[in-house]
């Protein structure tokens, strides 16, 4: 089977099973709606293709264009600026990358997962380093990376050792923790991860359908979300993305929605599209700035960004 059947029967799955759970979501009191401002699709001569990831800053927004192997970036208004990276696994190259964080400067910083090791880019998209992710002679597939402009640590997760990593900048390794399991502090493939303004990190936990919050130092602080698809519970989280109010929003791709909790994990609302707009399919990676929500449609091939109200 080639991958685009592989996309063509995950969609179909996908937009049938999850039909009564997300439509029982919006016609809940809790679901507030979002207003469409525009999408990113078309990036210079080749669309987007597959794109897993989104950061944004004040100026900037930086798209992770999984299949086409490569990092976007777009002006605030959604305008194509540059482009850079290709298939391969020479410096500046990538090979099924997944995740981005932005640091100070507008630095990027790349999860090049099939390569196993995390690229640092300038704003302009010029290389300026990498570091590899092993534990010993076992190379480890990074799914999503981040920078702490507090220390400049940078956090990584890791597929297939399910731990979080903490790497200097220099891309020393300082700490780790986590393992495969269930119980507080353990994962099952951990994804996409975010760090709060008191260096708290949030972690998406995937297949133990929660987000889990940790002190810097690895302490365990709370569990968001369990197992379920009513309000307040998550299916398959994808992404999570921190406001300026501390709130922490959550993609599910399977139910196609966006949950939104506060810091101490409590429940608010479920956020989806409103109007003529057509609602969300596989939402993957997110981020939240001035006042948008940006939400990588992975089987539409596509950034939406919205307005929050």
């Amino acid at each position: 089977m080639s991958i685009w059947d592989r996309i063509f029967f995950t969609a179909l799955f996908l937009i049938i099973s999850g039909l009564t759970t997300a439509d029982a979501l919006a016609a809940s009191n809790s679901t507030r709606n979002l207003t469409h401002l525009f999408d990113l699709s078309n990036a210079g001569s080749i669309d987007l293709v597959l794109p897993t990831d989104v950061e944004v800053n004040q100026s900037h927004i930086v798209v992770v264009d999984s299949g086409n192997n490569r990092v976007v970036v777009f002006d605030q208004r959604g305008k194509y600026l540059f482009a850079f990276g290709r298939k391969g696994s020479g410096k500046g190259e990538f090979l099924d990358p997944v995740g981005l964080g932005l640091g100070k400067h507008g630095r990027i910083y790349v999860a090049d997962t099939g390569n196993h090791r995390v690229q640092v880019f300038n704003s302009k998209g010029q290389f300026e380093r990498l570091f590899d992710i092993r534990v010993g002679k076992i190379s480890i597939r990074p799914i999503d990376v981040a920078s702490d402009s507090m220390t400049g640590n940078i956090y990584v997760t890791g597929n297939n050792n399910h731990k979080l990593m903490v790497y200097s900048k220099q891309g020393k390794k300082l700490r780790e923790w986590g393992g495969n399991g269930a119980s507080h502090g353990k994962f099952r493939y951990p994804a996409t991860l975010a760090i709060m303004k008191d260096s708290n990190i949030a972690v998406v936990d995937v297949l133990n359908s929660r987000v889990q919050l940790f002190q810097k130092n690895g302490r365990f602080l709370i569990n968001i979300g369990k197992w379920g698809v009513l309000p307040g519970q998550l299916f398959r989280p994808k992404g999570v993305a921190i406001d300026q109010q501390q709130r922490v929003y959550v993609s599910d791709s399977y139910m196609n929605l966006i949950q939104v909790f506060n810091d101490s994990g409590k429940f608010l609302h479920v956020l989806r599209p409103h109007g003529k707009r057509d609602n969300m399919l596989t939402p993957a990676g997110i981020a939240v700035g001035n006042n948008h929500l940006y939400i990588t449609e992975m089987l539409r091939h596509r950034v939406s960004v919205f307005k929050l109200e």
